[in-house]
C-alpha cells in the first residue's frame, strides 16, 4: 500500500531527509514515485565534503529547475567548475539560496554575471579562494570582493554574505543593494583616504541584521562602526566578532553608539579576544555592566582571562569578552583561565568547536564553570599532562580531534583515554611523530585496531619520515576504512602506494616539493590514470601553497 500514500505525506517526510537520502531511498520504487521525484522542486543540495560518487548520483538524478538551495565548495577540487559544466545556470529558475565556497576568480568571472537571470535568488554567500592572509588594497584577496560588488547590482538579494571587504567597497555595495535586509562581511579600513562621512550622508539602508568580522590585522575603528550605524537605523540584530579587537573593549563607547543610532536594536552578539598589557580586567568588564547593558537590554557580556606565558613581568592578559549563545566558530580556552562572570554551565551547549590550551595552572575547580556538552571538534595544545577532560567535555559527541605538534605528554596514555570516551571520533589531525607515539611505533594493537575501525578522515601535518616501513604502517592501519587523507610525500612512488592500497579513498590532498615532482596538473593526471587502475572518474587540481611546495588535490569517484 506504500505507493497509495498521498503526496502531502511525501512532502512532509522529505523535509527531514537530505537530497541524496531522498533519491537513494525512493528512486526506482515505482513509476508514480519516480514521476513525483521528477516534479519535486524543493531539493536542498549541500556538497561540502561530499564524495564524488554521491555527487555524480545526485546530479544525474535531478534537473536544474528542481533546486531550491545549493552549496558548492572548491575545497573539493574543481567542484564548482564541474557542477556548472553539468548544469546551465540560467535554468535554476527556482533557486532561492546559493553558497559558493573557495571559488576561484576565473569561475566567478563566468558565474556572477549570470546570477541576474535567477528570478527567485534571495540569498547569496560567496567566499573567494584564499590567496593571502594580509589584505591590502592591492591584494589579490580584495579584487574578487570588488568584482563581486560590481556584478550584484542587478540582483534583488535580501541576504548577502561575502568575504573580505573594505569600507569603500561596502559603500558601493550598499548603494547597489537597496533590497538587502541581512549582511555578513569581513571588514577592514581602506589604505587610501575616503570621505569621512561617505556612508552616513548618502545611504539609508533597510538592513535589519548585520554581522561584522574583523581579521587579526584589521584596522577598523569605532569611527568606522559609527558610520555604519548611522546608515542602518532599522538594525535589529548586530553581531560583532574580532580575532583581537583591542580597540573595542570600551562598553561605554558601545553604549553611546547604540543609544544614538540604533533605536530598534534588540539583539547584540559580541566576541573579542585582545591581549591587554598592565590593565585591570575588572575595570574593563565594568563598562559593560551599566544599567544599559544589564537592565535595559539584558545583554550579558562574559569575561574570561589568563596571563600569557613568559609575560609575568609585563602582565599581558589574554582577555575574552563574549555573549552567549556564542557567536564565533571556535571557542578558545586555557586551563589557567579565570572567569569574572557567573555563567550556568549549560549555556555553553551551542559551542561546536573548542580550542583548548593546557598549562600547569589547571585546577579541579575548572569544571565548576565550564561544560561543553555538544562539541563536534576539539583542538588540544600544550598537552604536557593528562587531565580529566570528561569533567568538562562530553567526549562522546566529538567527531574531529586535532592534536597540535610539540605536545609532550605520553601520547599513548592520552589517546587511549580519548578513544575510550570518544565513541563517535571519525577524523584526526596530527603530526607523524604523534601518530607514532599514540600507536607505540605502530605496535599497540588495541589503539591501531580502534584507529582502523573509527577513523575515516586523516590529516598528517608534516612530511612522512624516511623510514622503510612508514608507508607500510600507515596502510596497515588505515587502508580498510579511510575515505579522506591529507599527507606530505617525498616521492611519486609514495603517491602510487597510497592510492593503490587505500581503496576507499574518495578525497586526497598531497603536499610535495615542486622541485622533486616537476609535472604540471595535466601531466600528473595522465600519469595517475596510467599507474592507478581504479582512477577512471576523478578530478584533480594543483595549487601553489608556498615558494617550494605544491598541493595536488584529488576527488575520486567510482
Amino acid at each position: 500500500m506504500f505507493h497509495l500514500l498521498p503526496n502531502e505525506l511525501f512532502y512532509e517526510v522529505f523535509e527531514y531527509l537530505t537530497t541524496y537520502d531522498i533519491l537513494y531511498a525512493f528512486k526506482g520504487l515505482n513509476k508514480r514515485i519516480n514521476v513525483f521525484l521528477s516534479k519535486y522542486k524543493k531539493y536542498d543540495l549541500n556538497f561540502i565534503s561530499c564524495s564524488k560518487w554521491k555527487f555524480d548520483f545526485v546530479c544525474q538524478s535531478i534537473s536544474s529547475e528542481q533546486f531550491r538551495s545549493l552549496i558548492l565548495s572548491d575545497d573539493t577540487p574543481r567542484q564548482i567548475h564541474l557542477f556548472f559544466n553539468l548544469f546551465y545556470i540560467r535554468q535554476f529558475v527556482n533557486l532561492e539560496s546559493l553558497t559558493l565556497i573557495e571559488i576561484t576568480e576565473q569561475d566567478s568571472n563566468k558565474l556572477l554575471p549570470k546570477l541576474s537571470h535567477l528570478p527567485n535568488l534571495s540569498y547569496l554567500s560567496i567566499q573567494f579562494e584564499d590567496r593571502t592572509t594580509i589584505p591590502s588594497i592591492q591584494s589579490p584577496l580584495v579584487k574578487p570582493a570588488h568584482h563581486l560588488i560590481s556584478k550584484i547590482s542587478q540582483l534583488s538579494l535580501k541576504h548577502l554574505s561575502i568575504g573580505i571587504c573594505s569600507m569603500s567597497q561596502l559603500q558601493e555595495l550598499l548603494s547597489y543593494t537597496s533590497t538587502l535586509i541581512s549582511l555578513d562581511v569581513q571588514l577592514y579600513a581602506d589604505t587610501i583616504t575616503v570621505s569621512s562621512n561617505f556612508l552616513s550622508t548618502t545611504i539609508k539602508s533597510e538592513i535589519r541584521q548585520l554581522k561584522i568580522k574583523l581579521i587579526e590585522k584589521s584596522n577598523i575603528t569605532f569611527y568606522d562602526i559609527e558610520q555604519l550605524f548611522i546608515c542602518m537605523p532599522k538594525l535589529k540584530t548586530f553581531t560583532f566578532i574580532a580575532v583581537k579587537g583591542f580597540r573595542f573593549i570600551h562598553g561605554d563607547q558601545w553604549e553611546q553608539l547604540i543609544r544614538t543610532y540604533l533605536p530598534e536594536l534588540k539583539k547584540f552578539h559580541f566576541k573579542i579576544h585582545p591581549n591587554l598589557e598592565n590593565i585591570n580586567v575588572k575595570h574593563v568588564l565594568a563598562t559593560f555592566q551599566t544599567p544599559f547593558w544589564l537592565k535595559e537590554n539584558q545583554w550579558i557580556i562574559h569575561c574570561d582571562h589568563f596571563i600569557l606565558p613568559n609575560s609575568a613581568h609585563r602582565r599581558v592578559h589574554n582577555v575574552h569578552l563574549y555573549t552567549l549563545p556564542y557567536s564565533d566558530q571556535q571557542f578558545h580556552l586555557c586551563s589557567s583561565t579565570q572567569t569574572e562572570t557567573k555563567v550556568s554551565k549549560i549555556d555553553y551547549y551551542t559551542i561546536k568547536n573548542l580550542y583548548f590550551s593546557i598549562n600547569s595552572a589547571y585546577s579541579s575547580n575548572f569544571a565548576k564553570y565550564y561544560y561543553f556538552s555538544n562539541l563536534d571538534s576539539l583542538t588540544i595544545r600544550n598537552l604536557h599532562k593528562l587531565i580529566p577532560f570528561d569533567n568538562f567535555i562530553n567526549l562522546s559527541q566529538i567527531k574531529h580531534l586535532t592534536i597540535e605538534p610539540h605536545n609532550t605528554i605520553l601520547a599513548e596514555e592520552f589517546f587511549s583515554y580519548i578513544l575510550e570516551h570518544s565513541t563517535q571520533l571519525q577524523s584526526l589531525e596530527l603530526s607523524w611523530q604523534i601518530l607514532a607515539d599514540i600507536t607505540k611505533n605502530f605496535t599497540h594493537q588495541q589503539v591501531c585496531l580502534l584507529l582502523s575501525k573509527q577513523i575515516k578522515c586523516l590529516n598528517l601535518l608534516n612530511t612522512m619520515p624516511n623510514k622503510d616501513k612508514s608507508m607500510e604502517n600507515l596502510n596497515k592501519i588505515f587502508a580498510t576504512n579511510l575515505e579522506k587523507l591529507s599527507v606530505c610525500v617525498t616521492s611519486m612512488d609514495e603517491i602510487l602506494i597510497l592510492l593503490n592500497e587505500m581503496l576507499k579513498l574518495d578525497s586526497m590532498k598531497i603536499e610535495y616539493n615542486s622541485s622533486e615532482i616537476s609535472m604540471n596538473n595535466e601531466e600528473l593526471s595522465l600519469w595517475l590514470m596510467k599507474n592507478v587502475p581504479r582512477l577512471k572518474n576523478f578530478t584533480s587540481h594543483t595549487r601553489l601553497i608556498s615558494e617550494k611546495n605544491k598541493c595536488l588535490c584529488l576527488w575520486i569517484g567510482h
